[in-house]
C-alpha cells in the first residue's frame, strides 16, 4: 500500500464532503498537502494510509466545505451611521457619501474587519461587489487575514444618476473612466493567489450597453465571472424598462450580454420571461434574503429564487452590506432564506437544510467560477473547510448534522477554519493578525468618518458616539 504524505490531517469528524455523490462519513478524515486536499475517507482508512506532520482532532464535530459569500461590500465600519428609521434612499445616500469620503486607512480597517467577521462565520471565499475605492489595498488586507476572494474594479458606471442621488465626485459616472479602469484587477490572476480579480460593474441600471458589452467580452476572454447588482426592487425593474424599452433581462438577452459566466446579485424583481432567460443562459443568481426583507423590498413578495433554483438555475447566498444584511454570515442568510421560502410558499417542504448547504458551498463556488477548485471536500481541490465544535448546548445531541448546523448551532459552533491549507481561525481568534488591533483600527476609522460626514446617532434611546 502506497503511503500518502500530508502536512495536515483533520480527523474524527462528521464529514460532509459535498462531492458529486454528496458523500458523508460519520467518522471521517481529510488529508492536506500544501494548499490542496490529497485524501478523503473514513478516519480508519486515512490513519492507515496517510503520514501527516500535524493532526487536528475534530472530536466528532461537523466538518464541511467553507462557505462562499457571493456579494459583499467592505464597509461594516458604517454600522450605526444610518438610523433604523431612515428609508432606503437616505441609507443609500449615506453610503454614497461614505464611499466618496473614505481614505486608504478607512478602507483597510473596513476590509480587515469584514474579512475577520466572514472568517469567524465559516466563510472562506467572497466576491466583492465593486465598491472599493482602493482595491489594491483591500486585496492586500484581505490576503493578510488569510481568506480567499475575488475583487473587482471601483465603481464602474456611465449612466447618469437619478435626481436626489448624491453624485460621487471620486467615481463619476463616466464611460471613458470606467472603460479605462475595467479589468485592472485581472492582473491578480497569475499563479494561485488567494485574492483574484474578476469583472464587476455597479449595475442597477447604471451601465450603458457599450460598457456592459465591454465587461462581458473581457470576462469571456479572461475566463472570469462578470457580476453586477440587478433588479433589486420594483422601482429598479420599472426604471430599466422605461430606459431600455423592455424588461432588463430581456434586453440583455437580445444584445448577448448574458451567459454562463454572469453572476447577477439580488434579482428580486424578475418576470417569468426574465427568469427563463436566466435559466437558458446558465447564469448564477445571488440571493441576499436578509437584505430584501430588512429593507422591506416589495419585490420580496414575488421574488423567484426558489422557482429558479427548482428549474435548475444556480443560486448562491450573500450577505450584501453590514446595514442591510445585518451580519456577514452565510449561515444566517441561508436560514432566513429557508424560512422566507417556506412562509411564501406555505409549504414546509419547499426548502430544506440540505438546500442551504448546497447554496452556501457548491452554489457559491459555481457563482464565483471556481466549482472545480472549491465548494466541496475532495482530492485535488483547495483545502478550504470548517470544523464545528460539539461543546455547545445547542449542538447536543447531534442526530442530523445538517439540521444541527443550519437550525441550531449556527456560527457560534465554528471552532476552526482552514483556508488554502492553513488554519486561519482557531479557538475564537484569527491566527494571522491580532483581532484587538483590527478592532482598534475600525473604531478609529469610525470616529474619523463620522466626524468627516457630520454624522450623529439618532434613535429612541440614548446613544453614545
Amino acid at each position: 500500500m502506497t503511503e500518502i504524505q500530508a502536512d495536515l490531517v483533520v480527523r474524527n469528524g462528521y464529514l460532509i464532503t459535498m462531492n458529486d455523490a454528496r458523500q458523508c462519513f460519520e467518522r471521517g478524515a481529510v488529508a492536506i498537502l500544501g494548499n490542496k486536499i490529497v485524501a478523503v475517507g473514513t478516519d480508519r482508512d486515512i490513519a492507515r494510509t496517510v503520514r501527516a506532520k500535524r493532526v487536528v482532532d475534530a472530536e466528532g464535530g461537523i466538518v464541511h466545505p467553507g462557505f462562499v459569500d457571493t456579494h459583499v461590500h467592505f464597509m461594516n465600519t458604517v454600522r450605526g451611521a444610518v438610523p433604523d428609521s431612515a428609508d432606503t434612499s437616505i441609507m443609500m445616500n449615506t453610503f454614497r457619501r461614505w464611499w466618496d469620503s473614505v481614505e486608504e486607512e478607512d478602507e483597510r480597517a473596513a476590509t480587515l474587519l469584514n474579512c475577520l467577521e466572514m472568517l469567524s462565520n465559516g466563510t472562506t471565499c467572497f466576491l466583492e461587489a465593486g465598491t472599493l475605492q482602493f482595491p489594491d489595498l483591500a486585496a492586500e488586507a484581505a490576503a493578510t487575514i488569510g481568506i480567499r476572494g475575488l475583487i473587482g474594479d471601483p465603481f464602474l458606471w456611465d449612466v447618469p444618476s437619478s435626481p436626489g442621488t448624491h453624485a460621487m465626485t471620486r467615481a463619476p459616472r463616466d464611460q471613458n473612466r470606467s472603460l479605462k479602469l475595467l479589468g485592472s484587477q485581472l492582473k491578480r490572476n497569475r499563479g494561485e493567489p488567494l485574492i483574484r480579480g474578476c469583472v464587476v460593474l455597479f449595475g442597477l441600471g447604471s451601465a450603458s450597453d457599450e460598457l456592459m458589452q465591454a465587461a462581458k467580452e473581457l470576462a469571456d476572454s479572461h475566463h472570469v465571472v462578470f457580476s453586477q447588482h440587478q433588479s433589486f426592487d420594483t422601482h429598479d425593474g420599472s426604471a430599466d424598462e422605461q430606459r431600455l424599452g423592455k424588461r432588463a433581462m430581456c434586453h440583455y438577452a437580445d444584445h448577448d450580454l448574458v451567459g454562463e459566466n454572469c453572476t447577477f446579485s439580488h434579482m428580486n424583481d424578475l418576470t417569468a420571461d426574465e427568469a427563463d432567460i436566466v435559466r437558458q443562459a446558465g447564469m448564477s443568481v445571488v440571493w441576499c434574503p436578509v437584505t430584501f426583507m430588512n429593507l422591506g423590498a416589495g419585490a420580496a413578495k414575488h421574488a423567484r429564487h426558489l422557482e429558479m433554483l427548482r428549474a435548475g438555475v444556480n443560486v448562491s447566498l450573500a450577505s450584501d452590506g453590514a446595514v442591510s444584511g445585518c451580519r456577514y454570515d452565510i449561515g444566517l442568510q441561508g436560514l432566513v432564506g429557508l424560512l422566507a421560502s417556506r412562509a411564501k410558499s406555505e409549504n414546509k417542504l419547499a426548502f430544506s437544510a440540505e438546500d442551504v448547504l448546497e447554496l452556501a458551498t457548491r452554489g457559491g463556488a459555481k457563482a464565483v467560477g471556481m466549482l472545480d477548485q472549491i465548494g466541496s471536500i475532495e482530492p485535488g481541490k483547495y483545502a478550504d473547510l470548517v470544523i464545528r465544535t460539539t461543546d455547545l448546548p445547542e449542538a447536543q445531541p447531534i442526530t442530523d448534522p445538517v439540521q444541527a448546523l443550519v437550525y441550531s448551532c449556527g456560527s457560534k459552533s465554528i471552532s476552526t477554519v482552514i483556508v488554502n491549507g492553513e488554519i486561519a481561525w482557531s479557538a475564537g481568534q484569527p491566527t494571522r493578525v491580532e483581532a484587538a488591533m483590527v478592532y482598534d483600527l475600525a473604531r478609529t476609522s469610525r470616529r474619523r468618518m463620522w466626524a468627516k460626514l457630520s454624522l450623529a446617532p439618532e434613535g429612541k434611546w440614548p446613544l453614545l458616539v
